[in-house]
């Protein structure tokens, strides 16, 4: 960014603990050509290694980076809302401190951004994610769908572009929910009247979790997620479920979980638990690879996350808007 320049286009970076990975994603924004004034804003979110330190040695020759410290409150969505609270430009890019953007992205995003509210890209797993890993064999697309509310497309913080005004709008990322941050505000955005656009030439190179047990943790956290969007989400799935007038077994509203159970209640938890070990053992006993493993962790520790989650119910529902978007 030249000068005093203010910045057209604001990058949003959460970082917590990212000395390791941090340097390849701004030597990948610094290589992106442009025309226009962007900033990169880090937003350090207590980190406790040297992630501040790597900032502050490069900014010396990149006057568009800056350190935010977003440790003020805890989270991605903490330190996103921390960021975009003292961004300057116009459009907001957001992007991960342990993923690398590909060439184009910054300016990909600006001109995305030019002609719809809300956009994303494409992503890609082979760049950063070795063979000789303990990884998924898989990649989810950037634009998905959850099964208990089609109608609606989402996408991943990790390369998300808004107008800032839309952003503000929306209300920032939901900082009460540990995990699904990016999809709440996906859907929230859309029942807002600003559709997710997909820019296909938009590239970010994504980092897949390495080894079982950072897979299960992830995996089973997004499974506790789910069930807590669902409950979020009910209102809103039963008037699309009413204005097609095709109610669905899958949408149906998730059981309030109790604060003490009963010695019943604590016994039929821990039969269904056993089982599923049970079903773990045997389908890790059919695996040919450490992706065969790594693939079947993740299911398990999804569908363990969904099952036995806890629904916090603390996260109020999402209202109805008065005119719900049109499935796209």
């Amino acid at each position: 960014m030249a000068g005093g320049a203010v910045p057209e286009l604001s990058v949003v970076i959460a970082a917590f603990d990212a000395q390791d990975t941090l340097d390849e994603q701004l030597d990948a924004l610094a290589g992106q050509d442009v025309g226009f004034a962007f900033e990169v804003l880090v937003c350090d979110n207590g980190s406790r290694d040297a992630t501040p330190d790597l900032v502050r040695g490069r900014q010396e020759h990149e006057p568009w980076l800056r350190l935010v410290d977003a440790s003020a409150r805890r989270g991605p969505s903490a330190a996103r809302n921390i960021g975009a609270g003292q961004a300057r430009g116009r459009y907001l890019a957001f992007c991960d401190a342990d993923d690398v953007v590909g060439q184009g992205w910054l300016a990909g995003m600006h001109d995305a951004l030019q002609h719809d509210e809300f956009v994303t890209g494409s992503w890609e797993g082979d760049r950063l994610n070795s063979g000789d890993g303990t990884t998924v064999s898989w990649m989810v697309e950037s634009v998905y769908r959850m099964d208990f509310l089609p109608w609606l497309p989402a996408t991943g913080a990790g390369t998300m572009g808004i107008r800032r005004s839309v952003f503000e709008e929306a209300g920032g990322f939901d900082e009460r929910l540990a995990t699904n941050e990016d999809t709440d505000l996906s859907w929230r955005v859309q029942l807002a009247g600003h559709p997710l656009v997909h820019h296909p030439e938009i590239v970010l190179h994504v980092r897949k979790r390495d080894g079982l047990r950072a897979i299960f943790r992830q995996a089973y956290a997004y499974g506790a997620g789910d069930r807590t969007l669902r409950h979020r989400y009910t209102d809103v799935v039963a008037a699309y479920q009413r204005r097609e007038d095709q109610p669905s077994r899958t949408a149906a509203p998730v059981p309030e979980q109790r604060s003490a159970a009963g010695p019943e209640a604590t016994a039929g938890r821990a039969a269904r638990a056993i089982g599923s070990a049970r079903r773990v053992l045997g389908k890790v006993a059919q695996v040919r690879s450490r992706r065969d493993l790594a693939d079947r962790v993740q299911r398990v520790g999804h569908d363990l996350g969904f099952r036995f989650g806890r629904t916090d119910t603390t996260v109020a529902r999402v209202p109805v808007p008065p005119v719900l978007p049109d499935p796209s």
